[in-house]
């Protein structure tokens, strides 16, 4: 909330006026002028209400037969006063800065930050516009099939990659409870992408209007629209590579639907093991050689491996992943407490932040670690 107490001529002016538009107008384009100087691009998205919607300010100004705006004289309508403030605060705020480069900069990071909320809350609201609290004005993503229950108890949101897994799962589902969300490919990585490439994002926003409960600091779990967010992706390393980028993306957009236990993992299997009428799916190569070494020990296996859940035919999809009565899921959580959840912090930027080093080093330091087997498989 900006304080600002403007006086012109010993006169209170609390309504404004045109002496306080000449302070705003050289605070902002000072900091954007500078923010060019120093190569940061976004200073040209700064407006005046960033900078002082939480700021104090007293501004006293002394001008020839000032014009006010009524008998009450609340405030300022002397037109030139804009200009002669403008012009006597830009010229001390312009040294300022540059006399003072490392306070510029850090001014500058404060300010930007404003922006990024001032942004993100505004693509917040474009989103609750689209989005309406009866079924019958619920405006969604054409990609989302939804399920038909009017409650959010027990219902759940399945995020499967690709409009093939997207096409069985569709088939497999409860239409009651379940609701299928096709995402295209590999999504953004939100840990080393701006807050305008994550707003721009189609996927992204297809999801957050799927989900409709916010992000960031607007999150709210309690207006989320499902009670389970299941990622689905396919049994392979691909497929792993899609579950960390969108779990990546709930942890930093979205960390209290996380804590709150919404986020779950699917385990589709990656094989089907089959002798005689028997059939088992195994999850992966070491569940397999149990499977080989324990339930169909001795004997010939025929083994199939499902390049994908597109693959899958609707009862299997059904039977080994959807189906409550014989699924498994993973529940991803995280510590409620900020001071146990620094591991994770450090763990998410290590592994998907900007920095390539980081990755490099913590592969270095876990590489060993892993056996010639899962090497070799």
């Amino acid at each position: 909330m900006a304080v600002i107490a403007g006086i012109s001529n010993t006169i209170p002016t609390p309504a404004g006026g045109t002496h306080e538009a000449g302070v705003r107008a050289a605070l902002t384009k000072g900091l954007r002028a500078f923010g060019e100087l120093v190569g940061n691009k976004k200073a040209a998205q700064i407006t005046a209400d960033d900078i002082f919607n939480e700021s104090e300010l007293m501004l006293s100004v002394f001008i020839r037969n000032p014009q006010f705006q009524s008998q009450t004289k609340d405030r300022l309508t002397s037109p030139e006063a804009a200009r002669f403030v403008e012009n006597a605060v830009r010229d001390h705020f312009d040294h300022f800065l540059a006399d003072n480069m490392e306070r510029g900069k850090a001014l500058i990071s404060f300010i930007l930050e404003k922006v990024d909320d001032r942004l993100r809350r505004k693509a917040e609201r474009e989103v609750k516009r689209k989005t309406a609290t009866s079924a019958r004005k619920l405006r969604l993503p054409g990609k989302l099939t939804d399920c038909s229950g009017d409650s959010s108890q027990g219902t759940e949101l399945f995020i499967v990659e690709g409009d093939s897994a997207g096409g069985s799962a569709k088939q497999a589902r409860n239409r009651k409870t379940q609701a299928i969300l096709p995402i295209r490919g590999k999504i953004l990585n939100v840990a080393s992408a701006t807050k305008e490439k994550i707003r721009a994002n189609s996927e992204i926003g297809d999801l957050l209007l799927a989900l409709g409960c916010g992000s960031g600091k607007e999150c709210n779990p309690e207006a989320l629209r499902y009670d389970r967010v299941i990622i689905m992706t396919d049994a392979d390393v691909d497929g792993a590579h899609i579950a960390t980028l969108l779990m990546t993306f709930f942890f930093q957009e979205m960390p209290d639907i996380v804590k709150e236990g919404h986020l779950y993992l699917a385990r589709p299997p990656l094989y089907r093991l089959t002798h005689g009428s028997k059939s088992v799916y195994a999850n992966d190569d070491a569940h397999r050689a149990e499977l080989e070494a324990t339930v169909f020990k001795g004997k010939n296996v025929d083994v199939g491996r499902f390049k994908g859940l597109g693959e899958m035919n609707p009862s299997q999809l059904r039977e080994t992943t959807m189906d409550p009565a014989s699924r498994s899921l993973i529940r991803i959580t995280l510590p409620r407490e900020y001071e146990e959840r620094a591991s994770v912090n450090d763990l998410v930027d290590r592994l998907m932040g900007k920095n390539p080093e980081h990755r490099f080093n913590f592969i270095q330091d876990n590489a060993a670690q892993l056996d010639e087997n899962a090497i070799d498989a």
